[in-house]
């Protein structure tokens, strides 16, 4: 998700005169990316300038017939009189009438980023419930994601994590948990946000991600997750002893795609060897062999 993301608009209704822009297309801050028809109101803004030209001659020849000096300062009150006398004031009001005018048929980037969602063209009517297109900032991303109530002690604020784009399985990128919602939804998940720390062109805003969350856990033993089986709903695991299975309860303290982390100083020890494979079925005191 792009944290800088907004859907622009017109606000006026009109026809689209010209599109400067294509999706996908990289833009700066300020760019025009659009503009309607707009002959007459750019028309009355010229006029509106010239006003002001001719209202700021007329100033400085009020100023003259007062006895203001070139260069001499009059108080602010004296100023504003001659100003309203010489049509100064109304003017360049009307100028900035006409410019706000004028800029309501122009569309420019809020700020940088990629165009997207562009379907109108030139001469199509447009109106302000319609939206131009949608400016999305490819340098500034966030992943969202849930997590359950029992797996809240697992994340922190700050904390690093990996995040695996479906598209590509062979790239990872590092983000950070910025935020944690206080909230347990009805289905008892909690809301987790975190920013896309590497910036990557192979991101796009929405893309479906997985999320690795690393937390390093002090007493434990690592196995894979084929190592482990349920009996009884308990979880066991069979290690090799002189030919023979020998079955041993564990408690899995952690996990992550590929093992399981197992709580130290219980029966499983780390010169233990521990069958991985053909171990569904298996029994206590089972006699087995190694197979290479």
């Amino acid at each position: 998700i792009s944290i800088e993301k907004s859907e622009l608009r017109f606000n006026i209704t009109e026809s689209i005169a010209q599109v400067n822009v294509v999706n996908g297309e990289k833009v700066k801050e300020g760019d025009v990316l659009a503009t309607l028809e707009n002959e007459l109101l750019k028309n009355q803004l010229q006029k509106a300038e010239i006003d002001v030209s001719t209202a700021e001659n007329k100033l400085q020849q009020e100023k003259i017939n007062y006895g203001v000096r070139k260069g001499q300062k009059v108080s602010a009150k004296v100023l504003k009189s001659l100003q309203i006398k010489s049509g100064y004031l109304e003017a360049k009001n009307a100028l900035e009438n006409a410019r706000i005018r004028y800029d309501q048929t122009l569309i420019k980037a809020p700020f940088s980023g990629v165009v997207a969602n562009i379907e109108k063209k030139v001469g199509d009517y447009i109106t302000p419930s319609d939206a131009l297109c949608t400016l999305i900032n490819p340098e500034n991303l966030e992943v969202e994601f849930s997590i359950l109530e029992s797996e809240l002690s697992f994340v922190s604020l700050n904390q690093k994590i990996s995040i695996t784009p479906f598209s590509n399985a062979d790239k990872s990128y590092d983000g950070i948990i910025s935020e944690i919602n206080p909230l347990v939804d009805k289905n008892g998940l909690i809301k987790i946000r975190a920013k896309v720390a590497t910036k990557s062109a192979d991101l796009f805003d929405g893309m479906n991600t997985k999320v690795f969350v690393n937390k390093s856990l002090q007493d434990v033993i690592v196995i894979p997750k084929q190592g482990l089986v349920l009996r009884s709903n308990k979880e066991v695991v069979f290690t090799y002893n002189k030919g023979f299975a020998e079955w041993k309860y564990v408690t899995v303290v952690g996990e992550n795609s590929a093992n399981y982390a197992i709580k130290k100083g219980e029966n499983l020890k780390e010169t233990d060897t521990l069958i991985v494979s053909g171990n569904l079925n298996l029994a206590h005191d089972a006699k087995v062999t190694i197979s290479k």
